[in-house]
């Protein structure tokens, strides 16, 4: 019986049911439904001998509908429509091609028999979602690749190749050509043998090197990507079910299990993240433009070097410019650096480093950006170099060229003043390294034209980054809640008396890959105090701010670059290392200012950094900076290292509840007297927890208006 979402059509004896769902095949309830009534018309059918599952389009199936996890699944579930495939009495054939993930695999492993075409990929991403495979997976998998393979998938979340799934016996055959007709002369084959149904649930589990020491090896094995998670062990308990039990027990455990996963935080955190990161580069009033073929970049240094490979990975074509030959070769000896070291990785092959190396040309004339459809200026952030380079730049190109600014926290309006066509410039906030980091803040100022955000967009979309807009405002959404709230409260704290390294241990013991000295040193602490001086020619801070960075500056202390900053590097080394020379800097600082330190405990830093986090957080959306306060937990987890699995810093403050995040940012505030109102909340955070609602509630609330 055909349906909308799944055709069925009979050949030779063989019932091929045709998932065509797009625009990836996701088992929503229609598919669910159509697959159940064909199946039963294939059934019924006497003439059919085989039955194929397959699906139209570019790819297999991506799996359940996530949009159904928060409710009730419209029946039939897909647990149902599982076990009626399994319990066939006539074979079924999996055939698939392009990606199979979570339930697609699921769907694939209830059939009998699987095959795939050599460009196939299939994986239990899952866990990136803090959930467990809960429509059989994990006890359909073990009985066909076994236990410990079976974890090592499942944790993951990475999908493997067709050649190796047919090695691991996830898939019985890898066809060349055609899908249909490969999958159509494997069921001939079936039919000749006269092969019956192959239920998986059947089958025994190999449980080889499944103990407690196998277990270990596998969570080691992937114990970086899940720092601080807690969904692994569930995946744990639900493959030892199905080493323990009969299949129909160990689907119940799953079950509960799987249950229990979805109602975690940890889970509505990433799934938080997850339609945060498509929802961010919705704007209204702006809409999709042409794809960009041409970028110029003005500034060979880290960051423009690492502008103009993403660039190059892309697929655009690149102008390197830079006013001096050496710094110009200086540039591109690093970008011959990286494109080597990727090879040495096996990231990429020769041919292909050589054909992105080749998109970039170099140039020391400033003339050679005219026929770039976008140019970034990646020079010192210093307000006048940027305005004199942009209004030179706007001069020679014509009023359809997007003018950028990586600026980090410079003023666009500001930047864009002495421009003609100030309404096409925008910043473009580059994360280092860039060609590495995912985010780019992309930062618009009110006379910014729709059409040159809507560019910027288009550009960060084809460098395969997730952009986030963000309003012209000192240091934007990540630094300006990084310099005004988080690094400030660390180093407050450490003039009230704890240590760099007890300050950056409590962080990374929260989840944070470093903490924020040892970010420093690593990006040097210069940075920050250049941009402190440019912040002062315009805005005041009541002391002390940042004091303890600046007197490192000052001391040449800059970081790993001199081996010594917050802490000291022995040469060629990165392992930071305790100072007594920087204790007693700041023991010696406090005292000037008449800090009497203390102990302070790590739950304490946690807590008062987390507190400043989220309070200059909910100024930065009051005042329109972020359009949503789910776009800056995005900003966060992709660009300061804020643990992904706790959902970003707004969220985080969703979990503890607002009333509770008040009642913190009260008791500080009355311990420290509220020192020049630093411990003022936000008028926010006052508003939403008086009346008992969240960020979030924020959110939905505008994006109906």
């Amino acid at each position: 019986m055909p349906t909308e979402a799944v055709q069925y059509r009979c050949r030779d004896q063989i019932a091929f049911l045709l998932i065509d769902h797009p625009p990836v095949n996701v088992l929503a309830a229609p598919v669910r439904a159509g697959l159940s009534h064909a199946l039963g018309a294939a059934l019924a059918d006497a003439s059919v001998r085989v039955i194929v599952i397959a699906c139209a389009g570019k790819t297999f199936s991506a799996g359940a509908d996530i949009g159904e996890f928060d409710g009730p699944m419209a029946e039939p579930s897909l647990q149902a429509v599982f076990a009626s495939i399994e319990a066939s009495t006539k074979p079924v054939v999996a055939a698939m091609h392009g990606l199979a993930l979570g339930g697609g695999v699921e769907l694939a492993l209830a059939c009998h028999y699987r095959v795939a075409t050599a460009d196939a990929k299939l994986g239990f991403p899952e866990i990136a979602l803090g959930l467990i495979p809960g429509a059989g997976g994990t006890q359909r998998l073990p009985r066909v690749i076994g236990a410990v393979a079976a974890l090592d998938m499942i944790v993951s979340g990475a999908p493997v190749e067709a050649g190796v799934a047919l090695q691991l016996g996830l898939v019985d055959a890898v066809v060349e050509a055609d899908l249909m007709q490969g999958a159509q002369r494997f069921c001939e084959q079936l039919i000749g043998q006269g092969a019956p149904p192959r239920p998986t649930g059947a089958r025994m589990v190999d449980v080889t090197g499944f103990d407690e020491a196998g277990i270990a090896a596998v969570l080691s094995k992937h114990s970086r990507a899940l720092k601080g998670r807690k969904t692994q062990q569930l995946v744990v308990d639900a493959l030892t079910a199905a080493t323990h039990s009969d299949f129909d027990a160990g689907l119940a455990i799953e079950r509960r299990i799987a249950d229990c996963s979805i109602a975690t935080l940890e889970s509505q955190a990433l799934r938080h993240l997850f339609f945060a990161e498509r929802q961010v580069s919705k704007v209204p009033g702006v809409g999709p433009e042409p794809s960009i073929s041409r970028v110029a970049v003005i500034g060979a240094g880290t960051m423009g070097s690492g502008i103009a490979t993403a660039c190059a990975d892309a697929g655009i074509a690149v102008t390197l410019i830079d006013a001096h030959a050496e710094g110009l070769e200086r540039g591109l000896a690093l970008i011959a650096s990286n494109y080597e070291s990727s090879v040495a990785r096996g990231r990429l092959t020769h041919e292909e480093a050589a054909r992105r190396r080749g998109r970039i040309v170099d140039s020391l004339d400033l003339g050679a950006a005219a026929e770039a459809e976008v140019v970034i200026e990646a020079v010192f952030e210093d307000l006048a170099l940027k305005q004199a380079l942009l209004s030179k730049i706007a001069a020679l190109t014509p009023a359809s060229t997007v003018l950028a600014s990586n600026t980090s926290t410079l003023s666009i309006t500001e930047l864009s003043r002495p421009c003609r066509d100030p309404q096409r410039v925008v910043g473009l906030h580059f994360f280092s390294p860039a060609h590495v980091m995912k985010l780019l803040e992309i930062v618009r100022a009110p006379a910014t034209d729709p059409a040159a955000l809507g560019r910027a967009l288009t550009l960060a979309k084809q460098l395969k980054k997730i952009g986030v807009v963000a309003g012209d405002a000192f240091g934007f959404i990540g630094n300006k809640m990084m310099l005004d709230g988080y690094w400030r409260e660390a180093e407050l704290l450490m003039l009230e008396g704890a240590t760099p390294d007890q300050v950056d241990g409590a962080m990374e013991s929260f989840g944070f890959a470093m903490g924020p000295a040892r970010v420093s040193d690593l990006g040097g602490t210069d940075v920050g105090t250049k941009t402190r001086i440019e912040l002062f020619k315009r805005e005041t801070r009541p002391e002390p701010y940042f004091v303890i960075a600046d007197t490192l500056t000052a001391m040449n202390r800059l970081g790993q670059k001199t081996h010594a900053g917050f802490y000291r590097y022995r040469p060629g080394e990165r392992q930071a290392l305790p100072d007594e020379a920087v204790a007693t800097l700041i023991e010696t600082l406090a005292s000037e200012r008449g800090i009497v330190r203390r102990a302070i405990e790590p739950a304490e830093i946690v807590e008062r950094c987390l507190l400043q986090l989220i309070n200059v957080g909910a100024q930065v959306l009051e005042s329109g900076v972020a359009m949503r306060a789910a776009d800056i937990d995005v900003v966060w987890v992709h660009g300061y290292g804020f643990p992904r699995h706790l959902g970003g810093p707004m969220f985080h403050a969703d979990s503890l509840g607002l009333k509770h995040v008040l009642d913190r940012i009260g008791h500080y505030g009355a311990r420290m007297n509220n020192r020049s109102d630093y411990w003022r909340p936000a008028p926010l955070i006052e508003t939403l927890a008086r009346n008992v609602r969240s960020f979030a509630d924020w959110d939905r609330e505008r994006a109906g208006r």
